[in-house]
């Protein structure tokens, strides 16, 4: 540590409170030390420059510590010296302070200035001693912003955490960098799922198979494996809507309609993946859910369905385990199937979604349905893209702030006067960076 700088002694007025006499000194790292004497307080401020993560490069804001001692001591030890106003020793540092408009209207006082008890516990500062303190840090700070050596000490405070901020810029680099990436993969994918689409639509729309009239035999089992029964399944219709296919299912305590196609929410790809099962068969319109034939299974009537989003294949005779199972109380609410109903009900969709996927026709079902939502899957893609071209313009604006603040932090440490307290590098205002072309 560099040897301390003396000052002059001088005394301050304090509005209500009479006189405080000060001397200062020059501590490492811009620091300024203030001993103080007045009625009824004493002891040792020191006036640090604020310096936290994300902030002005050159601090504009400053705390001031009760006490003496290292800078790097925790806030829980004590320190040399620590003022005793109006009888009670205080303890830790104010918030950070604006030195051009400090007033004692300021709320500077928190939770990190307290008083310290000789066992070491603290306690809130009482109101008496909080006031004439208040006021001596007001002092404090507005001859700490009259002092000529002001910008000195604001660049050395900035020196000294340079080090630990270009740390602080470079992980925020990193992190930028990589979601930025991101960002960039997903626009080329969605520009790749309009293009697909658009080729989707010019497609020809390969054969499907009518409704095959022989009943088949299919047996469903539980999420153990053990045999729950066999289910007698006809095709009813195909193509109730794009892609869905309605069955008759009777057997294994089932009775009623199910119908399966593409999942309803997939707009990842242009060709719908997953698996939809409606309890029932599905009304007109393609976003309808409601349905009509609900069946019954163990005699309980149920309604919805199982949506299995954007992949088929960990569907298994015995998982995924546990599937919905309502029964509809009123035209919106609803409740759980008892569980026995609940595990025949998700055995009976496994079933029915491994019967429908191997169907010959499965990938012409998925293109039917893929150009009859051909709109909604486009427009969903194009308001995604322009959505990440909105982010990845203001990611790339962040990504220059923190790049142009980490060479400010190394000019500092480079002693190579790049710095100064006015604007360093000039960017573009965030609103022009948002409206950068994609």
């Amino acid at each position: 540590m560099p040897p301390e700088s003396h000052g002059d002694l001088a005394e301050l007025p304090l509005r209500g409170f009479g006189t405080l006499k000060i001397q200062t000194s020059v501590l490492d790292h811009g620091q300024s030390r203030y001993i103080i004497r007045g009625p009824h307080i004493r002891g040792t401020l020191v006036v640090v420059s604020s310096t936290p993560h994300g902030g002005p490069v050159l601090p504009t804001a400053v705390r001031v510590r009760f006490g003496d001692g290292l800078d790097d001591l925790s806030w829980s030890a004590p320190r040399s010296d620590e003022p005793v106003v109006r009888g009670v020793r205080l303890h830790g540092f104010t918030d950070a302070i604006n030195p051009r408009t400090v007033s004692r209207r300021d709320h500077f006082l928190v939770s990190d200035a307290v008083v310290r008890r000789d066992n070491g516990s603290t306690r809130r500062i009482p109101d008496g001693a909080r006031a004439l303190t208040e006021a001596v840090v007001v002092a404090v700070v507005k001859h700490w912003y009259r002092r000529s050596d002001r910008a000195e000490l604001v660049r050395a405070a900035a020196r000294s955490s340079a080090t630990d901020q270009v740390r602080y810029e470079e992980r925020q680099i990193g992190r930028l960098e990589a979601e930025l990436q991101t960002v960039r993969d997903d626009r080329a994918a969605a520009r790749r799922r309009i293009s697909q689409v658009a080729g989707l639509v010019r497609r020809r729309q390969p054969a499907v198979q009518p409704p095959v009239s022989e009943a088949v035999r299919l047996p469903f089992v539980g999420r153990d494996g053990a045999p729950m029964g066999t289910l007698t399944v006809r095709e009813r219709e195909v193509g109730v809507l794009p892609g869905r296919v309605v069955y008759e299912v009777e057997g294994g305590r089932v009775r009623g309609t199910f119908t399966v196609g593409p999942d309803l929410y997939d707009r990842s790809q242009a060709i719908p993946r997953g698996i939809y099962i409606s309890y029932g068969r599905p009304k007109d319109g393609f976003w309808s859910r409601e349905c009509t034939d609900e069946p019954s299974i163990n005699g309980v009537k149920l309604s919805g369905g199982w949506s299995h989003g954007g992949r088929t294949h960990d569907i298994t005779p015995a998982s995924p385990d546990y599937l919905p199972a309502q029964i509809r109380l009123g035209p919106t609410t609803s409740t759980s199937a008892p569980d026995a109903t609940s595990r025949r009900a998700s055995a009976v969709l496994r079933a029915l979604a491994l019967h429908y996927l191997s169907r010959p026709d499965e990938e012409a079902l998925r293109i039917a349905a893929g150009k009859q939502r051909a709109e909604v899957t486009r427009a969903a893609a194009q308001e995604k893209l322009s959505r990440l071209r909105r982010r990845e313009a203001v990611l790339a604006y962040r990504l220059r702030q923190h790049r142009a603040r980490k060479q400010q932090y190394l000019g500092l440490l480079a002693g190579d006067g790049a710095c100064s307290p006015g604007p360093l590098v000039e960017l573009p205002p965030l609103r022009r960076a948002l409206g950068l072309a994609a």
